[in-house]
């Protein structure tokens, strides 16, 4: 069974803690541009991820793996 679509972004420590890795990786990826994000709240410094943005870097990495 599939579990539904995600439509809600997602948070850095959420990632991180998906992918097995420090909140500071996500950071660094978001930073250096390889993972897009979007900034929210009244001051813009809450960071959150699409799950499109995740599909987006996720199929990168698996490209990159094949070539």
């Amino acid at each position: 069974m599939q579990s539904p679509a995600r439509h809600t972004p997602y948070l850095v420590a959420e990632l991180a803690g998906m992918w097995r890795v420090d909140p500071s990786t996500v950071y660094r990826m978001i930073y250096a541009g390889r993972l897009r994000a979007e900034r929210h709240g009244p001051r813009g410094k809450a960071i959150r991820v699409t799950p499109a943005a995740v599909a987006e870097y996720l199929a990168s990495v698996s490209a990159e793996a094949v070539a």
